[in-house]
């Protein structure tokens, strides 16, 4: 099945994301925790891993 739809189901792994994919997909996800979301946690922590994103002290890392 293509990425694509897996990003809008919170409770299937996206895999691997491009940054662009994990853009969006935190777009899509703004709603949901990295606790009860594998979409926003997988897009969360490729965001971190390639820099573009930088966890506050009280965010729970690594969450996976």
């Amino acid at each position: 099945m293509d990425t694509m739809m897996y990003l809008f189901d919170c409770t299937m792994d996206p895999g691997d994301l491009g940054l662009p994919q994990a853009h969006q997909a935190m777009q899509i996800h703004k709603f949901c925790t990295v606790d009860n979301c594998l979409v926003r946690r997988r897009a969360r922590q490729i965001l971190v891993d390639k820099g573009q994103m930088v966890l506050g002290t009280r965010a729970p890392y690594p969450r996976t």
